[in-house]
């Protein structure tokens, strides 16, 4: 062990005061250090400590710098467009999907949106409050708005039901379903709906009631310029000008053009009508009504198929045209136009015989089939088979002509012998067979019964078919004449 022995205290002091406190350690066989000696290594020591750790600080703080600035680095997804802000203001390129570098926060960012369909449906505003059951009832197949005309109110709470006016004074109820879309041509989306925190409502909300209040409006107006069955159809009146939208194709283009109008870059892709319905204690006698026009609807239909069956029966494909030149004829006579009428006519019986006819300038190759062709048939070929039996007649009288001149008793024998036998093959003539050496008889006879039968059978059989075939002439005529009267053309 080692030991301090102090000997002099008065030079201990003299020492202190001529140098640095030490203190001198003493072992057998070892040397003396000073207290400088041993501060050394843990002087070295933390200082390689401290070296350390300031280069971990430091490369901590790069590390950090770098994640900071690569924090600009945004995705945007493939139903998403982009745009970069630099200190708040916006730039004016539009960013495509993909990754896309922007000045971390607060210095810049990357302002998505989505660029999807979006849906907005306006259950309330112009519809009665139902409750649970009747929403239950309305959304089932089987029932839908017809259940509604049993029970709930005749009245209205304004606070709680909406309407509609229409432009003849009633009231209608309507329900729609609009999809709209963020525009991704331009960076009107970014810049006219505010995304600042604390605006009152985040952007998608605020969007949805800017496109709402546009719908609103929209609706309104379109139903104030029409009927309330102009409304309930869907369809334009007759009396309406040609090219006139729907109510809902008029509400879609009113609410296009209000966004439009606030430079909002929205687009409406579709706006439906999904339900309809007049006020509730009138459901019965509107669906009545309904019902009514819907069977004459069909009625019409059917009569209109008829007329087109009937017609191409008769004249085939070309009976729109043999129509066309009817009615022409017609007002050309009743004008009192006869040459232009006569000419018209040819042009009728050319279409009927298939002939190329020149109609408004154009040539035309008619393709006349059904009832009128086969009647042109059977009339050319009856007028075929009457001159083919006129110069028939004609031969056989030349031929019976010149037998006269040269014998004539033999001539009228055979004429005679032909004109018995035609006589004698009658039905209705019976012969009966003499012996030839008697001189007179008397014979008081009947007819044969099953003979008489037989003549009184065919005669009634070809009378009824002449009476059949009457009446079914009549028909097709009266027929004909109901269909194509100035009444049943107008």
């Amino acid at each position: 062990m080692s030991s301090i022995t102090p000997s002099n205290p008065s030079a201990i002091s003299d020492r202190r005061r001529a140098r640095p406190a030490s203190v001198t350690l003493r072992e057998d066989g070892s040397r003396v250090q000073s207290v400088n000696e041993l501060m050394d290594p843990a002087n070295k020591s933390l200082t390689d400590a401290l070296r350390i750790a300031y280069r971990l600080l430091m490369l901590a703080i790069i590390v950090m710098i770098v994640l900071f600035a690569f924090s600009g680095v945004q995705q945007v997804a493939e139903t998403e467009r982009g745009v970069r802000t630099t200190f708040g203001r916006l730039d004016d390129r539009v960013l495509e999907p993909g990754l896309h570098f922007s000045w971390p926060q607060p210095i810049g960012d990357v302002i998505k949106i989505e660029t999807s369909d979006q849906k907005v449906e306006e259950k309330k505003a112009f519809f009665p409050n139902l409750s649970d059951a009747e929403e239950r009832q309305i959304a089932d197949p089987q029932q839908g708005i017809q259940s509604l005309a049993e029970g709930g109110r005749d009245s209205l709470d304004p606070d709680t039901d909406g309407s509609l006016l229409t432009g003849d004074g009633f009231l209608v109820h309507t329900r729609w379903l609009v999809t709209y879309r963020r525009s991704t041509s331009s960076d009107r989306p970014f810049r006219t709906i505010s995304s600042e925190p604390g605006a009152g409502a985040d952007r998608d909300q605020m969007e949805r009631q800017i496109v709402s209040a546009s719908i609103r409006r929209a609706i309104v107006k379109a139903a104030a310029e029409r009927t309330i069955d102009e409304v309930l159809n869907d369809l334009p009146a007759t009396g309406r000008p040609s090219g006139t939208p729907r109510f809902s194709e008029a509400a879609g283009v009113e609410a296009q053009a209000m966004l439009k109008q606030l430079d909002a870059g929205l687009e409406i892709q579709s706006f439906t009508m999904r339900e309809k319905m007049p006020p509730r204690r009138l459901v019965k006698e509107f669906n009545a009504v309904q019902s009514a026009q819907s069977e004459a609807a069909k009625a019409r239909q059917e009569a209109e198929a008829i007329a087109r069956q009937t017609l191409t029966n008769v004249a085939g494909d070309a009976a729109p045209l043999l129509l066309s030149q009817i009615d022409r004829y017609e007002k050309q006579l009743a004008d009192g136009k006869t040459s232009e009428a006569a000419e018209t006519l040819k042009t009728i019986q050319d279409i009927m015989l298939r002939r190329p006819v020149v109609i408004d300038g154009q040539q035309v190759v008619p393709t006349t089939s059904g009832e009128v062709a086969q009647m042109l048939a059977d009339a050319e070929q009856y007028r075929s088979s009457v001159v083919a039996k006129s110069q028939s007649d004609a031969t056989s009288f030349t031929a019976k002509l010149a037998t006269f001149r040269a014998n004539p008793q033999v001539f009228l024998t055979s004429e005679w012998s032909d004109a018995l036998g035609t006589m004698m093959a009658r039905e209705n003539v019976q012969t009966m067979l003499l012996p030839p050496s008697l001189q007179s008889s008397v014979l008081r006879i009947n007819r044969d019964p099953n003979i008489e039968k037989a003549i009184i059978a065919k005669l009634q059989q070809d009378e009824a078919l002449k009476a059949q075939i009457e009446r079914a002439n009549k028909r097709q005529r009266e027929l004909f004449e109901r269909q194509f009267s100035p009444e049943a053309t107008q």
